[in-house]
């Protein structure tokens, strides 16, 4: 059996302290239940499987049509993403995006990379969600605090969750570190809520285990050489598994699995015009609300970095709205400048490229 504590280290992104949803309850779905009538399907095959797209949820992607890409590569979509479009592979790193996502159904006929994915025998799900397991309190009901979708007969679950006194602390040591700059206070109430996150599975579903980090697990034995250069980056923060957040770890799981020759970078803003949170899904399941702080960019630029370096033979492309210079978003990364595999492109200038079906 396996139950994973709600863990965040020095090398996770503030993205993921902050990626909480505007509302705390979830509410069962049936596993059949689609995220919509007429979702379409991920397509069976693309025209030129060396090109990957990387879909980040920047701000600056609003109004750009994914549709446009999807005969040119394959496309990776980070988190809530598959709510408005069907991406290749869909990448989620935070509880409280990968069960409500499953809930959906979405994962029934997609591909998914989730972390953490450990199926568990269902004979375990009444030990594990017992209120001392939670709270520490056995005469706690446990309905407020189990988030889950409706078992029908199925036999396996996976659990993800945090108690009473993990919060507690993991609260304090924030508040007295990062104090109001790194989260509002209305996103502290939801971040620090001990809870359990259960879903229970179909059988046949899309959903494959990255494991408890960011390099997938069944990669690690056939790529080893490049595993253990992977687990000394970091500047020694790497703690053994390197749980980035949904961008850079959509971008290594694309590395590994297709081995392309270029890779580009769509959304990926870092930055923000304000200093509010900047993501598309703001308010939404999952994330912090509109009033949410601007989240930090610094592990991000490293992380993608850290990237850039593990696999130089990648041709990565960072794709803006507009020109560099043309205001915060559209600048060009200082940390990246002496990166010899990292360009710059336009929206325009990527539509130019793929069309002539350039490869250099």
């Amino acid at each position: 059996m396996y139950y994973k504590e709600w863990e965040r280290n020095l090398y996770s992104t503030a993205q993921n302290v902050t990626n909480l949803g505007s509302e705390g309850n979830w509410e069962s779905q049936p596993l059949s239940l689609k995220v919509k009538d007429g979702t379409p399907l991920q397509k069976p095959k693309m025209i030129n499987n060396k090109q990957v797209f990387i879909i980040g949820n920047g701000e600056s992607r609003i109004g750009f049509d994914l549709e446009k890409l999807k005969d040119y590569g394959k496309i990776y979509g980070c988190n809530n993403l598959y709510k408005d479009f069907t991406p290749d592979v869909l990448i989620a790193v935070d509880e409280r995006i990968m069960h409500p996502c499953y809930w959906s159904g979405y994962p029934i006929d997609n591909v998914c990379w989730f972390r953490d994915w450990r199926p568990m025998p269902g004979d375990a799900y009444e030990l594990l969600t017992d209120s001392s397991m939670i709270t520490g309190d056995p005469t706690v009901d446990m309905s407020e605090y189990v988030y889950s979708n409706s078992r029908n007969d199925s036999t396996e679950f996976v659990m993800h969750g945090t108690n009473v006194d993990r919060a507690q602390a993991y609260e304090k040591q924030i508040r007295e570190t990062e104090g109001g700059k790194l989260i509002d206070e209305s996103a502290y109430e939801l971040v620090f809520q001990a809870g359990i996150y259960t879903t229970w599975l179909n059988k046949g579903d899309k959903v494959k285990n990255m494991g408890p980090g960011s390099f997938p697990e069944e990669y690690i034995e056939s790529h080893l050489q490049l595993y253990k250069d992977w687990l000394i980056r970091g500047d020694g923060l790497a703690l053994g598994t390197l749980a980035l957040s949904g961008g850079p770890t959509a971008q290594l799981i694309a590395s590994l699995v297709d081995e392309p020759t270029d890779i580009y970078l769509i959304g990926m803003d870092m930055f923000s015009h304000t200093d509010r949170v900047n993501n598309v899904y703001k308010g939404d399941d999952g994330y912090v609300g509109s009033t949410g702080n601007v989240v930090p960019p610094d592990n991000f630029i490293i992380q993608h970095k850290d990237l850039f370096d593990l696999f130089p033979n990648i041709k990565h492309y960072k794709v803006n709205q507009y020109s560099l210079g043309t205001d915060v978003i559209n600048r060009e990364i200082e940390e990246w400048k002496d990166v010899p595999n990292v360009e710059y492109l336009t929206y325009a200038e990527l539509f130019g490229r793929l069309a002539s079906g350039r490869d250099n």
